[in-house]
């Protein structure tokens, strides 16, 4: 097990998942974003980045997640640090976010105000996350807390549990993003294993790890251009085992790169804020008068990960915005907002 608690190998997969996410949103699903039509090679490579992106993300949640679990009886602390992290930024973003979609000119959204003014409760846009997560880390933090996750055959048998559930029909209302927490849960539990078994998979599978993935990546843009119905399909048993064997891969990689690196190190703020500036960028680019699709892929993707960095490092100037925009704690400081880091409180 690694003892080093940054690691430089998950703050690549971490910029990496921001890069991945930017990129889905810009581009958008059929009939959102730059609203790009079938065939076209960035609905394709959109299409093809379900299985890896938000599993992604929540393993690496649950990888530093192990790091900084639970230790003793602090229970109560540590739901309190997830409420200020998760849910505070969820009322203090994710609504007036929601509310902007509404009434703002050139926006795309398919619901009303009163749809984002609920949102706490029926989540939509990617803040979905921000329940499903919560919910993830309050029922792992619990069976944690009781001492009922302290050998490696409890992880397996809650990672059974959680792809036996994953694979059960959808709640009629997805409450609080309970859908979205038992579609996650898997991936979360996969990345606390691999964080304990994270030498001998490098070690094992250091070089067979990028070629997997390189195959996997192919395969999926291949079935994403010849039957995009069969890939969109994110609760399968396929998307469980293609989600998860995708993150095994990149993390026993041990890749290493500076500029994901840098990316990975303001995470949650691009997580947060890189739609309004993806969306931006969109109307801007357009008033302009550009119509290439590349270019306003390009831009898109450049204005939704560079814009939330400079906001992150405005809002971490001061205790008050830092706490409600960004979950830090309610101290002044000048460091930048870091990723999802789920356990420190």
């Amino acid at each position: 097990m690694q003892s080093n608690k940054k690691s430089l190998e998950i703050e690549t997969l971490r910029g990496l998942a921001c890069l991945l996410l930017v990129l889905y949103h810009v581009i958008g699903p059929l009939g959102g974003g730059l609203k790009i039509d079938l065939g076209s090679p960035f609905r394709i490579l959109a299409d093809s980045m379900v299985y890896v992106r938000m599993p992604l993300f929540t393993f690496i949640s649950g990888y530093i997640y192990s790091i900084y679990k639970i230790r003793g009886n602090d229970f109560s602390a540590y739901w309190r640090g997830k409420v200020r992290r998760l849910i505070v930024p969820l009322f203090f973003v994710g609504i007036p976010f929601s509310v902007l979609q509404v009434v703002g000119p050139g926006v795309n959204n398919d619901f009303g105000l009163i749809d984002a003014l609920l949102s706490f409760y029926v989540p939509i846009n990617h803040f979905w996350f921000l329940q499903a997560v919560f919910i993830i880390f309050m029922f792992v933090g619990f069976l944690q807390w009781r001492g009922w996750l302290q050998t490696a055959t409890r992880l397996y048998l809650l990672f059974l549990f959680s792809a036996a559930v994953f694979l059960m029909p959808l709640f009629p209302v997805d409450a609080f993003g309970i859908n979205g927490a038992i579609y996650l849960l898997p991936f979360f539990v996969t990345g606390m294993i691999c964080h304990e078994k994270v030498n001998e998979l490098k070690q094992s599978l250091k070089v067979i790890g990028p070629v997997v993935f390189v195959l996997i990546s192919v395969a999926l843009l291949y079935i994403a251009a010849v039957d995009r119905e069969f890939i969109v399909d994110r609760r399968s048993l396929v998307g469980l085992l293609v989600g998860c064997a995708s993150c095994i891969a990149l993390l026993s990689s041990d890749m290493r790169s500076k500029a994901l690196i840098w990316l990975g190190g303001y995470s949650y703020a691009i997580f947060l804020f890189h739609v309004l500036f993806a969306g931006s960028s969109r109307v801007a680019l357009r008033r302009l008068g550009v119509t290439d699709e590349s270019v306003l892929v390009v831009g898109g993707v450049l204005f939704g990960l560079l814009g939330p960095v400079v906001l992150s490092n405005v809002f971490s100037r001061f205790a008050i915005t830092s706490t409600l925009f960004l979950g830090e704690r309610a101290i002044s400081k000048k460091t930048p907002a870091k990723g999802l880091k789920v356990s420190r409180t």
